[in-house]
């Protein structure tokens, strides 16, 4: 009897172990296939992420503002219908930025797609237009073609790029809570109506009149004013005055407006309208220093506006703007809209066209014009300017604007933006400056092999 009780035992422990390992192994396959089931989501997740290809995009970090942060977002929203994403990488701006895009050049380090000054700059610059690809199947046709410049966007009758951001016009911009607590109730109109304004401004102890020489491209502002005079004075358009300047016909020692524009831009800091640590002091600070009214003005482009807009915007209804008044009849000075060209080091140049096609068209612009209200070139996007904007952009209708000088050169000129800051510090004449300016571009002309310098 205890031998069958002995078997029936055995029996029972044997027909235990024999569910749990059937239960064990029915759980451990269960759990194998929703491990299964969870990593094929995540393979399909992940080849869905790499079905999507990605475009590198490389800008100045003074041209990334509330514009391409909103456009960037809706493109991450929308890259499965949009067939591409764009990752964008930033550098620093002004002469800093100009040389890591020619080292990027030199060493091959290329982006799919850059944003500069348009093929013209890159040619006679950086000497690397064979590095950019010209753009066949790129729809402009929301856009006028005077509107794309020769040189910006079409040169040599070609097109090699496409217009982001909005025009830029260069004036004062001002803090007008600052001007009416100085009791200055109108805006000068003449060189001697600025001073004064200066001088009430400083008796209430704000900075008249702000410079932020840490940032040298800053400093050039305001003597672009000057040359705007030259060219007017010369009876010549604009185009043609250059046309002389880039064949030695013509050059910067002869630009006394320009020189004396210089000169009147020291003389605000020896009269003690500018602020004393202006050396060191940046465009960051700058703007700080508008927004908060511890400067009453600021000379710079109106992107300089949308920088306080973004950062400080209980600030940005005090701010008003105009024309720096040198002489009987001023002019804004204009900067075209960034371009946006196809390096050669782009694989698929069909995306890349893709990609071109996207940011130029009405949509994507409007996007970036809604974040960043500004004067686009494309015909079909509207919105609504800010004071600051709208000032300049009248005067530019009246016919009051004209180009940036900086824009007409075919050969550059060399460290302006250094000199002048060694002009203001006081370490070199204004001859000098002058001087290297003309034997720079003329280095930079025989370099080229241009027979018009010997």
């Amino acid at each position: 009897m205890r031998k069958i009780l002995a078997l029936l035992l055995t029996l029972v422990m044997f027909m235990s172990l024999i569910a749990c390992g059937v239960k064990q192994e029915k759980n451990t396959s269960q759990e194998s296939t929703v491990m299964n089931e969870g990593n094929n989501e995540k393979t399909s997740h992940s080849e869905e992420l790499a079905e999507i290809p990605t475009v590198t995009m490389l800008t100045f970090t003074d041209w990334y503002k509330s514009g391409w942060e909103a456009l960037s977002a809706y493109i991450d929203e929308h890259a499965e219908e949009l067939g591409f994403r764009l990752k964008i990488d930033i550098i620093a701006g002004g002469g800093e930025g100009e040389e890591l895009v020619r080292a990027k050049f030199a060493t091959g380090d290329l982006p799919d797609l850059l944003q500069t000054y348009g093929p013209k700059w890159l040619d006679h610059n950086a000497g690397v237009l064979d590095h950019i690809v010209p753009l066949q199947n790129v729809d402009i046709s929301e856009y006028s073609q005077d509107q794309l410049k020769e040189g910006h966007y079409i040169y040599n009758d070609q097109l090699y790029a496409v217009p982001m951001d909005s025009t830029s016009l260069v004036g004062i911009f001002y803090n007008k809570d600052v001007f009416a607590a100085a009791g200055i109730n109108t805006v000068p109109t003449n060189w001697e109506e600025f001073l004064d304004c200066c001088e009430k401004l400083k008796v209430i102890g704000v900075t008249p009149l702000y410079y932020s020489g840490a940032d040298t491209w800053t400093l050039q502002c305001i003597t672009h004013f000057g040359f705007n005079e030259d060219v007017e004075k010369s009876g010549l358009s604009y185009t043609d005055f250059w046309d002389e300047m880039n064949t030695n016909k013509r050059h910067y020692s002869e630009a006394i407006n320009f020189k004396n524009a210089i000169i009147m831009s020291k003389e605000m800091i020896d009269k003690g309208y500018v602020n004393s640590s202006f050396l060191s002091d940046t465009y960051d600070m700058a703007q700080t220093a508008l927004a908060e009214g511890t400067a009453a003005m600021y000379c710079n482009g109106t992107w300089v506006y949308d920088e306080i807009a973004g950062k400080y915007p209980q600030a940005a209804n005090k701010i008003g703007s105009f024309i720096l008044p040198l002489y009987k009849k001023n002019y804004t000075c204009s900067s075209m809209p960034g371009s946006i060209v196809m390096t050669t080091s782009c694989k698929d140049q069909v995306l890349g066209e893709k990609v071109l096609n996207f940011l130029a068209s009405s949509e994507a612009q409007q996007i970036y014009a809604t974040a960043q209200p500004g004067i686009y070139l494309n015909k079909k996007v509207s919105c609504e300017l800010p004071e600051a904007y709208q000032t300049l952009y009248d005067e530019m209708l009246k016919g009051n604007s004209m180009e940036v000088w900086q824009n007409g050169n075919v050969y550059h000129y060399g460290d302006y933006h250094i000199h002048l800051q060694d002009y203001l510090a006081g370490g070199m004449d204004i001859n000098q400056v002058i001087e290297l300016l003309d034997s720079d571009t003329a280095d930079n002309a025989k370099a080229a092999n241009d027979l018009n310098w010997k």
